[in-house]
């Protein structure tokens, strides 16, 4: 299946670069990198497609949301209570 890409240009001053001591290749790598992480992190990119966006594979990405301390479960606390409260019922009922 092919999918529309879009072409984009990016200026980036040259102290920034050197500042990082990086190639141009290796900035736009990390810059899609860092763009899926917090794209996922707040939501607005499902894992599979924040992956897409840094050039990985789903398995690859969430290893590196882990280094990123980052969870790959988008859970709010009263959902995260709520399940561990249903799983704590069930294993009760299983005993």
């Amino acid at each position: 299946m092919s999918v529309a890409v879009k072409k984009m240009e990016l200026t980036i001053p040259e102290d920034i670069f050197l500042a990082l001591n990086e190639k141009p290749d290796d900035f736009l790598k990390d810059i899609k990198a860092f763009t899926a992480i917090k794209f996922f992190e707040i939501g607005k990119l499902s894992l599979g497609k924040a992956a897409n966006l840094a050039e990985m594979d789903k398995l690859d990405f969430m290893k590196l949301l882990s280094m990123h301390r980052i969870s790959v479960y988008n859970y709010l606390p009263e959902e995260l209570e709520e399940d561990l409260s249903n799983i704590q019922k069930t294993r009760k009922v299983l005993k």
